[in-house]
């Protein structure tokens, strides 16, 4: 059995769309850029796969809007 990283986009879109969310969120408090990255790899992640997923994208843009938003005021 393959055991997935928690910094994987496969972990992330594994969890539920609140718990993606909330774990995106404190990576953007933590490291915005990691963050922006996380998301992106996320995304491309599910389009690569077919998941659609609605609430779970919603959650990663969410987090990539709050990550552009906090690199912009530092």
């Amino acid at each position: 059995m393959q055991t997935l990283d928690r910094n994987s986009p496969a972990w992330l879109v594994g969890t539920s769309a609140e718990d993606c969310g909330i774990t995106m969120q404190n990576r953007v408090a933590s490291s915005p850029m990691g963050a922006l990255s996380d998301v992106a790899d996320a995304l491309n992640y599910m389009n690569t796969n077919g998941i659609e997923k609605k609430a779970h994208r919603q959650a990663l843009m969410k987090a990539g809007r709050a990550a552009l938003k906090k690199l912009g005021e530092m």
